[in-house]
């Protein structure tokens, strides 16, 4: 597994993002459908610079910002779980795919993502109802990366839920088998694509 250290949200992160696959563009790999990520990422490819990263936050973001080191310590204390905080994972499979956690385990067999809410009910349907789906995508891209990653660890964190703050489920690499090869296929396919793309485009 190779490990990216510069933090998230630093400019060498934003720089990793260009023209790579993470966790949020994942779902439009597996979803085995004809879409704009192919130009998407063949485009940030050929910029020869960033656009400038906009550092404004809703308030929402900047309370998952804000409380994600508290849920983390929070889970640790009631798991006995210690996580290390990592830039990326970058993909042992393609030079185009990366997964950024919000924790790591020391062995790097699992890791932990964290969804930090003020809404009560969206804990609570958490809790009866499992992981959110829009988040499912995001968590198979941990096990695409690499198969040293064993386990993810989805947390929702939500301190207006006293009673309960913390609300966690444990994903495995089983039960994700098929969705993780179509998506490693379908990534090495995208980077053949765009080599191609950027070839016949720039010649």
């Amino acid at each position: 597994m190779k490990i990216f250290n510069f933090p998230q949200g630093s400019p060498e992160w934003h720089e990793l993002k260009r023209g790579n696959i993470g966790g949020t563009r994942f779902g439009a790999v597996i979803s085995g459908k004809k879409n704009q990520l192919v130009y998407e990422l063949l485009n940030e490819r050929l910029s020869p610079w960033m656009e400038p990263v906009d550092l404004s936050f809703s308030e929402d973001v900047q309370f998952g910002i804000d409380n994600e080191p508290i849920a983390r310590e929070l889970y640790s204390k009631q798991t006995g779980i210690q996580f290390e905080e990592v830039g990326a994972i970058i993909s042992d499979y393609s030079g185009i795919h990366h997964h950024s956690p919000d924790g790591i385990t020391a062995d790097r067999s699992i890791v932990l993502e964290v969804k930090s809410t003020r809404n009560g009910h969206k804990h609570l349907k958490r809790f009866f109802e499992g992981v959110d789906k829009e988040h499912i995508s995001q968590c198979i891209n941990a096990f695409a990366v690499s198969d040293e990653v064993k386990e993810v660890h989805w947390i929702s964190f939500c301190p207006e839920r006293f009673e309960r703050p913390i609300v966690a489920f444990i994903l495995t690499r089983e039960m994700f088998k098929v969705q993780v090869e179509s998506g490693r296929t379908n990534i090495k396919l995208l980077e053949a694509d765009i080599n191609k793309m950027e070839s016949e485009f720039t010649f």
